[in-house]
């Protein structure tokens, strides 16, 4: 470094910046950029199936229609390859994989791309370094747009990696990444599912007015069929028969969806049971008994879990005509629920599944790397939970414009709790028995847990002045009545106490909760809460799926809890408790598991 004490004396020739250009490098990003500002999929991510909407989907399925026919009649395919070598595709398997991993290798060879097989085992993640940490890293050591394929046990990774890279690549002038899921704990694999869904088209000749299939083994920890809840969406009528024991049975939060789809959804416990019925599906969709996952209650019916869904072959004379088994593979060698002897009959539709991932592949490269898609004019997914808010009537400088804050415009006068027995506690308003709390000025939180059981509302109350530090202020109570719920009084305090962070976690801690702002005895504001669309940024917020990404847990210090209120219309209120734990289900961003908004609280650090 010169250091120079006197400006004047030194003729600084002009540099791109100063003379108003852009230097090489500044250019090429911009024009990288702008590029993927104008493709509709170059530059983005896909880590869950709804990252691609319905008709995109059916864009990659017809591409890679073209694509395989093209191959298999020996015609010229070049339109389909980036031919880029400064594209670079990052393979990150922190769990074992032969077909997903080397399908996306090959099909990253088929490019012309520059193609890393990450060794997870002899890198910094065995001292402890985070997954951001080694993306960050790595997002540099290309020229050109980084793909990474990323296989992890930690739920929610890639969705985590999009948003923490997006930023990070804009601030250190590098070009936009794309992160694709191969597969996250049990939450989904939806790569998986694209060459799924192509393959059940090719079957089906194309039609998309029906299916029926079947989903047969370990349904609980299979991320292969979580994934068909969305992927199944191509087809106007879907009917689902789920073939599982209860202990590996399809999670009920997939099975609500599916039915809020429109989907048919049966349930039997066993292959016998289902071949016992009428109307068996012509498609049968196998997973294998996923041990490493199970638990030891579990592992200890094992041999029953296995003779409720292995085929057998006194069960073969009951299948449909043209019946298809698939399978995403790999079978068990000990005990596979689809046997070796079947590998040979017209019942094999594994084997050419398998070969349709190369061709799905290549397409899904192709797209986010900006090569494939331009003329693209169909509908385009978010990738964010989009929801119904309440309409908004409140506007204050004190708050902004919150859109889960109701103005309730005819003030009342604030009378007793009403008949029934009140428990109070706190300075404010003595303690035991009484038939109503008063106030002369301050601030009321009102209809807390309406319709909840005592004792939670007392949890719901204590949990909110801990959380908001308000423990040493007023006091609270619980009504009994016809519907319990509980009130929290501060005295003498201003309604510029609450600022707009505070009433966000108290709407998110207490939806439809009212405010009232005190004056001489009476109400002259008042304001309902509901549930904010998004809840982030918190300190006392925690994903309760220890397999997120986002739990403590997992050891990943970068990512901060982030919940999107579940998609649904916010209920009345005067609906009770359960009917709103229900309605304002949370989904966590990343793991996408559902959680009452109870749930997502915690108070471990206090």
């Amino acid at each position: 470094w010169v250091f120079i004490t006197s400006l004047a004396q030194v003729s600084v020739p002009p540099t791109p910046a100063m003379s108003g250009e852009l230097s090489p490098t500044t250019a090429r990003l911009n024009t990288l950029a702008q590029r993927c500002d104008e493709h509709p999929f170059r530059g983005r991510s896909v880590s869950v199936v709804n990252d691609l909407s319905t008709e995109e989907q059916l864009f990659l399925y017809e591409a890679a229609r073209k694509l395989k026919q093209a191959v298999q009649n020996g015609e010229p395919h070049t339109d389909f390859q980036l031919s880029d070598s400064d594209i670079a595709v990052y393979l990150i398997f922190m769990e074992n994989s032969t077909r997903t991993k080397e399908s996306f290798r090959n099909a990253a060879s088929y490019h012309g791309c520059k193609v890393n097989v990450f060794d997870c085992a002899t890198s910094s993640f065995q001292k402890k370094e985070t997954i951001t940490d080694t993306i960050k890293m790595l997002c540099g050591y290309s020229v050109g747009q980084s793909l990474f394929v990323v296989r992890s046990n930690l739920e929610g990774t890639c969705r985590w990696l999009a948003d923490a890279m997006a930023e990070h690549n804009r601030c250190n002038d590098i070009p936009r990444s794309s992160f694709i899921n191969a597969g996250d704990g049990r939450h989904e694999h939806p790569t998986q599912e694209f060459l799924d869904e192509f393959s059940f088209l090719e079957h089906k000749n194309w039609d998309r007015t029906s299916i029926h299939l079947a989903l047969i083994g370990d349904l609980f920890h299979g991320r292969t069929v979580h994934s068909k809840v969305d992927g199944l969406k191509i087809f106007a009528k879907v009917e689902v028969d789920l073939v599982a024991p209860a202990e590996i049975g399809m999670p009920p939060e997939y099975v609500s969806r599916m039915e809020a789809l429109g989907y048919t959804v049966r349930k039997f416990e066993s292959i016998d049971e289902y071949l016992a019925g009428d109307h068996v599906a012509p498609i049968w969709y196998f997973t294998r008994l996923q041990l490493e996952r199970m638990g030891e209650r579990v592992l200890d019916r094992l041999e029953a879990l296995r003779n409720s869904v292995c085929f057998r072959r006194d069960q073969q004379s009951k299948l449909p005509p043209n019946t298809r088994f698939y399978h995403p593979l790999p079978r068990n060698a000990e005990c596979p629920t689809i046997p070796f002897w079947l590998d040979d009959t017209p019942l094999n539709g594994w084997d050419r599944q398998s070969q349709n991932g190369y061709f799905t592949r290549i397409v899904l490269l192709g797209m986010l790397g900006g090569k494939l898609g331009a003329d693209f004019k169909g509908r385009r997914t978010t990738q964010s939970v989009t929801t119904a808010t309440p309409q908004v009537k409140f506007h204050t400088d004190n708050w902004g414009a919150p859109n889960f804050v109701e103005q309730v415009v005819a003030p009342f006068a604030l009378g007793g709790l009403g008949g029934g027995k009140t428990e109070t506690s706190g300075g404010y308003g003595g303690g035991g028995a009484q038939d109503k709390v008063e106030c002369e000025d301050g601030i009321v939180v009102d209809s807390v847990g309406r319709g909840s059981p005592v004792v939670k509302i007392w949890d719901q109350l204590y949990r909110i002045r801990r959380i908001l530090s308000w423990n040493v202020i007023g006091s609270h109570a619980v009504h009994q009545g016809d519907q319990n719920f509980g009130r929290i009084v501060l005295p003498n305090v201003e309604i510029s106490f609450l600022d707009s962070k505070t009433v966000k976690k108290l709407a998110a801690m207490a939806p439809e909760t009212e405010l009232k702002v005190i004056k001489g005895g009476k109400v002259v504001s008042r304001y309902r809460l509901h549930m904010p669309p998004r809840i982030y940024n918190f300190p006392n917020i925690v994903c309760r799926n220890k397999a997120c990404i986002s739990n403590p847990s997992s050891m990943q210090r970068e990512v901060v809890p982030y919940f999107e209120r579940a998609p649904g219309a916010p209920p009345k209120s005067k609906e009770d408790a359960d009917e709103v734990a229900k309605r304002y289900l949370l989904l966590c961003r990343y793991c996408e598991r559902p959680h009452e908004f109870s749930e997502i609280w915690t108070m471990q650090d206090l």
